[in-house]
């Protein structure tokens, strides 16, 4: 059986719990993501010009009836700039999901001023989130979105973060 990237893994994983659409802003720290993504000819990768347009947007799909919107960013700064759109999505029981990129994973909380830096960017945003997850390893990424959409589809729907 081939391996896959855990940017392929991620793809794979939206596409079978039925994300067809991703409204998202591009940054280093997504590139293995958006790779995988480009290998999903089944989802569509709609690029924002700001973080908070990106969750804003996921919101109005889930509203419009499009399904559960998703929503991707680059950690950090471009997290807290999503929170906006996440804490109304979350006060109007919007289901929405937001992944959101990671600096590389040996220097989460070294505080070394790593570009998008911020510790710890969970607990930024657990406030206006029903669920949140932090993956460390690729093999994790299949469960943890299944468990996302778990979340997203019982009791009152809420945005959760991957």
């Amino acid at each position: 059986m081939p391996e896959m990237t855990g940017g392929q893994a991620l793809a794979k994983s939206l596409y079978l719990e039925g994300v067809r659409v991703i409204f998202g802003l591009p940054g280093v720290q997504l590139y293995h993501a958006l790779d995988g993504l480009q290998g999903e000819p089944g989802i569509r990768f709609i690029t924002t010009r700001h973080e908070q347009a990106t969750t804003y947007m996921a919101d109005g799909y889930a509203r419009a009836g499009g399904g559960i919107g998703t929503a991707m960013m680059v950690p950090g700064p471009g997290l807290q700039n999503a929170s906006a759109g996440i804490g109304t999505a979350f006060a109007a029981s919007s289901p929405i999901l937001v992944v959101s990129g990671q600096i590389e994973r040996d220097l989460i909380g070294s505080d070394r001023g790593i570009l998008h830096e911020v510790n710890d960017q969970l607990d930024t945003i657990r406030p206006v989130t029903k669920w949140a997850k932090r993956i460390l390893d690729p093999a994790e990424i299949p469960d943890a979105v299944h468990e996302a959409f778990y979340h997203l589809k019982t009791g009152r729907p809420q945005t959760c973060r991957d």
